[in-house]
């Protein structure tokens, strides 16, 4: 089923009255879709700076090497990633709707693919945006969609990390206190005005739910949110998981064994187990991150292959309905472990592009606390976005953001 908007832009109704947009990859062929910055690593829901977007595109595969016609649009979203009332020339300096032509073909692999790097254009306002690609100029047609944010530094945000205050929360949880100091020219009149996510890992699901009301200091022109029912506490979870498929030829790490195959290459991890019931150990992670690089040829992106990863968990009796989830598939439910009769482990196979992963296990029932545990000294990355309706506008600008690193 294709995204709502789709045939929204189709028929040319209101944006208002559809729900919201998600990241999504619509067609097997299409993989690795991602928004590339100037940094190596790679995870969801990048936010980048008004005026400074020269750098950032759109890059996917497509592994059907059929050079069909794709279009690529930037859809303006407001707070809570519904479409935006806003038209294209409002926010965009060029013309959208853009024809992707020459893309660039891999080199040397098992599984060729046909690579395209999209420049995100100038964009005139910030806020949530959609780098939305789809086939043949019909936009009920839709290849894929990745969310990412414009952010400019109207409102600074200063925040500050601490574990939770309770003895219940104190060993698992952590918090982030934040401070916004809005200047006198944002003509800022209440809360209302206001809508401010935290999240972690760049998660787009792990958020605050709800946060008190501001307390407004007219002295300092700054605002304060007193959480003092624990309303900015989350779960510490665990570090994250890592496997390095960069190389077909040699085992690098958390890598057990490597099949070569004719078509595809078939790397399995090292069996892994429920780490919920032991003490915390530190290890260095990329807070869910992921990044593509061939281990043998690191200078040429192209010549990173595709290969088969079989993720590998022991069983127990209180373990059940386990994911695999990680930046690389937006950390959502869609790669369940199921029992391998022949080896007695839980396992799922993703076919990845070569590159080194984070990621986790997770399961609905019973919560993370058995696979993966909640720790405070866990080390995670904690977003603060602000969006605000100015005075006369219709849509939610990003005017502050801020990142900080629990434990730093």
């Amino acid at each position: 089923m294709k995204t709502y908007i789709s045939l929204l832009l189709f028929l040319g109704l209101p944006f208002s009255i559809f729900s919201q947009i998600v990241t999504r990859t619509h067609y097997s062929n299409i993989q690795t879709a991602f928004i590339q910055t100037s940094d190596r690593f790679l995870h969801p829901n990048v936010v980048l700076n008004l005026g400074s977007l020269s750098e950032a595109t759109l890059q996917f595969d497509d592994l059907a090497l059929s050079y069909p016609s794709y279009y690529f649009r930037v859809i303006h979203c407001q707070a809570d990633w519904k479409p935006s009332p806003l038209s294209d020339i409002e926010y965009l300096e060029d013309f959208n709707d853009i024809p992707l032509r020459n893309p660039s073909s891999s080199v040397g692999t098992k599984v060729p693919y046909l690579h395209y790097a999209v420049p995100i254009p100038s964009l005139k306002v910030s806020g949530n945006y959609i780098a939305m690609v789809y086939n043949k100029r019909n936009k009920r047609d839709t290849v894929l969609c990745v969310r990412f944010s414009v952010a400019e530094q109207l409102v600074k945000v200063q925040t500050s990390f601490s574990y939770a205050k309770t003895n219940t929360l104190r060993a698992s949880h952590q918090t982030v206190d934040f401070k916004l100091h809005i200047p006198p020219n944002l003509n800022f009149a209440g809360d209302e005005q206001l809508s401010i996510q935290v999240r972690q890992n760049h998660q787009s699901e792990n958020l605050l739910k709800k946060l008190p009301e501001g307390q407004f200091n007219l002295h300092e022109n700054s605002l304060t949110f007193p959480f003092f029912g624990q309303e900015n506490a989350f779960a510490g979870s665990n570090e994250f998981r890592l496997i390095d498929l960069r190389s077909s030829q040699q085992k690098l790490s958390f890598v057990d064994q490597i099949v070569t195959g004719e078509k595809m290459n078939v790397l399995r991890a090292q069996v892994e187990q429920a780490q919920g019931l032991y003490p915390y150990v530190q290890r260095n992670d990329l807070n869910g991150a992921y990044v593509v690089e061939s281990y043998e040829n690191r200078e040429n992106p192209l010549q990173a292959d595709y290969v088969e990863c079989t993720f590998r968990l022991k069983p127990s009796e209180s373990i059940q309905d386990v994911y695999v989830v990680g930046g690389f598939n937006d950390f959502k439910l869609n790669a369940p472990l199921s029992l391998n009769p022949s080896t007695g482990f839980l396992e799922n196979t993703q076919m990845l592009k070569q590159g080194i992963y984070n990621y986790q296990f997770k399961s609905k029932n019973p919560p993370n606390v058995t696979l993966e545990g909640n720790y405070a000294q866990t080390e995670n990355l904690y977003e603060v976005l602000v969006y605000y309706q100015k005075p006369g506008t219709r849509y939610d600008s990003l005017v502050g953001y801020t990142t900080v690193i629990s434990g730093q």
